[in-house]
């Protein structure tokens, strides 16, 4: 692929994400300068600025860094379509199942140095990725910000009090921290503009909890 059409292919990709350039060059640790540069084709985009990037936008970063995708060439031999190949230096998420856009990749790459640093103590194995779905958790997650979700905890009764989780309420995927109360629980947004919501044991039914946020981009 020419240099100009891994540009092409991100200056596509963010354009359809919808995401401000400012916005994503903060949650990848980049410069809005420095994504200009990448967008117009002035410079390629390193190999290690590729995994972060490419999940925010939900494609994979070898179409949008050359400098990538000669790093799995030269590290990997490939046999076919062997897609459990990992590069050399990243970790496979895969992405959460029946939460948020069905259209996204089912997988995405992370740098294990940074999927260390966000997962802490929880398995990669017991680890799902997939995009806030709206605005109650900014400033704090932003729309569209990447989370690292534990899968492992998703009966009401393990709820660890004011952390915060991915769930489904009434068929609508939503992220916000939840407090344990004596007869219910209270489902709390970033803002305290955002109206609080209190989910009885009558209307627990309602509410599948997908597991717990450890992390985000």
């Amino acid at each position: 692929m020419p240099m100009d059409a891994f540009a092409q292919a991100l200056d596509t990709a963010i354009d359809q994400s919808g995401m401000r350039g400012d916005h994503l060059a903060k949650q990848i640790g980049a410069t809005p300068n420095q994504l200009s540069q990448w967008r117009n084709g002035r410079r390629p985009v390193p190999a290690h600025y590729a995994p972060p990037l490419a999940s925010l936008l939900s494609v994979r970063p070898e179409t949008i860094s050359n400098a990538y995708a000669r790093v799995i060439e030269a590290e990997f031999s490939i046999d076919g379509n062997d897609a459990s190949a990992i590069p050399r230096g990243n970790v496979r998420i895969a992405r959460l199942a029946d939460f948020g856009k069905p259209d996204a990749m089912d997988d995405c790459y992370l740098l294990e140095v940074l999927a260390r640093r966000k997962l802490g103590t929880t398995p990669v194995d017991h680890c799902r990725w997939t995009l806030q779905p709206n605005a109650a958790m900014a400033p704090l997650i932003e729309r569209d910000g990447v989370l690292l979700v534990d899968t492992r905890i998703s009966d009401h009764a393990d709820v660890m009090d004011s952390a915060i989780y991915a769930f489904t309420l009434w068929g609508r995927p939503d992220v916000r921290r939840i407090f344990v109360r004596r007869d219910h629980l209270l489902l709390v947004a970033q803002s305290p503009e955002v109206e609080r919501i209190e989910v009885h044991s009558g209307d627990l039914a309602d509410l599948q909890l997908h597991g717990m946020v450890v992390g985000w981009l």
